[in-house]
């Protein structure tokens, strides 16, 4: 029996989408590991398996051969629908769901279905009734779909309208970055649907007729349009909804969102804002910024022309999927002029605020002085001594701060410093304020060198022995420093600074725990702070208990 012409379009239509999808595996291999590639390229493969064989088993009127025929196109029609679903949540940022127990219970219907289908003479459980009714000349088959065939069909057309639902989920979500190309595959699922459910409910003239093969062109044809003709996996939504997930809509800076090939595919407002009205997403980055991604790395800032533009920090982060994939990242902007406007207000308030406390504290202080030498009244000199030792403590903290201020502005260079000689020069200079004082120290390793910056680590040391001595409790004050190190570690050297005053208070020692502001009593909450500074500054670590006196250890890197 030879086919008429439409049962020769029939075949013709059939093995053209074959080819096609063949053509349209090929040309995705390049874009294997791009998010969803993969999985579509596992529902390509079985589009092609599917109307080549239909397209070849019309011609083919043997029945132990037909039925081999049939086994291998109802086996890769019912892989489809879920290697559909599967792209539908790579491509969109799910991929975790894929590695899910539901997912691989998705996957076990087809499998199960290989076995059931191949088997199927032993059991006939997925058809029966097999016999050729040929049709417009084409060797075309009918059986009944027992149970487990049609639910493995029905499966496989709702697992691929779940996947649907995903595309179009991009679309509202991201608008038209994806519109065309998703739109696209989306309608290329419609056409072999109908033909399927025309096929399983032997609906029209000719029931025994798979009309889902011939359908596949257009399917194809949609498909080619999406993928080469649109490039599809150039971009995907996988891009955006990490970056989503990663908090983009909380950050008040721009943010420029790209995917793996450096192209813009999102901004937020702000960055909508500072660049202006750019054209249809996506844009490469160096259009908009000026510059590659690999300059912006390198150099860390960057310059924006326009109304908002300037000069602009930048923080790059990589954005990856729930399996660790590279999707693209995100480019955060952060303004530096408006950060060096900030800097320098608060520096020239600094040098003010400072100069007219020592200026005016030392007026206080001459008169408060006097005033306490001339009267009488004994609770007027009272008075004035409370107010020249108030201006000490002020006067004392502006000291701290300022010489912080001052080693913060010079070019400090990290060198080996010997931490004895520190020690020792610390010592010698409070033994003079201090005749009375007992400074005692005790090395405890036999090389106690560290890599700091010396003059930053002296006043560390300074404020914590000027904090000890000033503040004790009884005549001829106490306080040991302890150079040593843990046991078994080489790495870091431990200096400790004890004295045996009072607890020291914890509203004040809250600094070395938290790092947050807290109240300054008797100036000594200034200098906790100094202390916390410079240790952060020789990347060191500040230590705090109380042991029947208060010991602070200051850790120290060698290197």
């Amino acid at each position: 029996m030879r086919p008429d012409l439409f049962g020769v379009g029939v075949i013709a239509a059939s093995l053209v989408a074959g080819v096609g999808a063949v053509y349209l595996l090929q040309y995705l291999y390049g874009y294997r590991d791009k998010p969803g590639a993969a999985w579509f390229m596992g529902n390509i493969a079985n589009v092609a398996v599917f109307c080549v064989t239909y397209g070849l088993s019309l011609l083919v009127f043997d029945p132990a051969l037909r039925v081999a025929f049939e086994t291998l196109s109802f086996i890769s029609m019912c892989f489809m629908g879920p290697f559909f679903l599967a792209f539908g949540l790579d491509y969109t940022g799910r991929a975790d769901l894929i590695r899910s127990p539901l997912f691989a219970v998705v996957m076990f219907v087809p499998l199960l279905t290989v076995g059931l289908t191949v088997t199927n003479a032993t059991h006939g459980l997925v058809w029966s009734q097999f016999r050729l009714d040929p049709v417009f000349g084409l060797a075309t088959v009918e059986y009944a779909i027992r149970p487990w065939g049609v639910f493995a069909i029905l499966f496989c057309v709702g697992t691929a309208a779940v996947g649907s639902l995903l595309l179009v989920g991009a679309i509202i979500s991201y608008g038209p970055l994806y519109r065309r190309e998703v739109t696209a595959v989306i309608l290329s699922t419609a056409p072999p649907t109908v033909g399927v459910l025309l096929w399983l409910f032997e609906l029209g003239p000719a029931p025994q007729l798979h009309l889902t093969a011939p359908l596949m062109v257009v399917h194809v044809s949609l498909d080619l349009y999406a993928f080469v003709g649109t490039h599809m996996f150039d971009t995907n939504p996988a891009t955006q909804r990490v970056a989503e997930q990663t908090g983009l809509d909380s950050l008040t800076e721009p943010v420029v969102v790209i995917d793996t090939q450096d192209e813009v595919v999102k901004l937020n407002d702000s960055a909508e804002e500072l660049f202006g009205e750019t054209a249809a997403l996506p844009v490469p980055l160096e259009r908009l910024t000026g510059v590659t991604l690999s300059t912006l790395k390198e150099t860390g800032e960057v310059d924006i022309e326009g109304a908002h533009g300037g000069t602009f920090a930048v923080s790059y982060t990589p954005l990856s999927d729930p399996t660790g994939g590279r999707v693209g990242g995100m480019v955060v902007l952060y303004d530096l002029q408006e950060e060096r406007r900030r800097k320098q207000q608060l520096s020239v308030l600094n040098r003010v605020l400072r100069h007219n406390l020592r200026n005016e504290m030392t007026v206080i202080q001459g008169f408060a002085s006097s005033l306490e030498d001339s009267v009488g009244d004994p609770e007027l000199q009272r008075q004035a001594g409370t107010i020249v030792r108030a201006g000490d403590r002020l006067l004392s903290i502006g000291e701290k701060v300022r010489e912080f201020d001052r080693l913060q502005e010079q070019v400090l260079h990290a060198r080996p410093v010997a931490l004895d000689e520190v020690v020792a020069a610390v010592r010698e200079e409070f033994l003079m304020q201090y005749p009375d004082a007992t400074i005692t120290t005790d090395i405890e390793v036999a090389d106690p060198t560290v890599h700091a910056q010396p003059e930053v680590l002296e006043l560390a040391l300074s404020n914590l022995t000027e904090n000890a001595l000033k503040h004790a409790s009884a005549d001829g004050p106490r306080v040991g420093i302890t150079i040593g190190s843990p046991p078994g570690d080489d790495s870091v050297v431990r200096l400790e600074v004890r004295d045996d005053n009072e607890r020291i208070p914890d509203s004040e020692t809250a600094v070395l725990r938290e790092g947050d502001e807290t109240p300054l009593q008797h100036g000594q909450g200034i200098g906790l702070w100094v202390v916390n500074w410079c240790l952060t500054a020789v990347n060191g670590d500040i230590e705090y208990r109380y042991d029947d006196g208060n010991a602070f250890t200051l850790v120290l890197p060698r290197e």
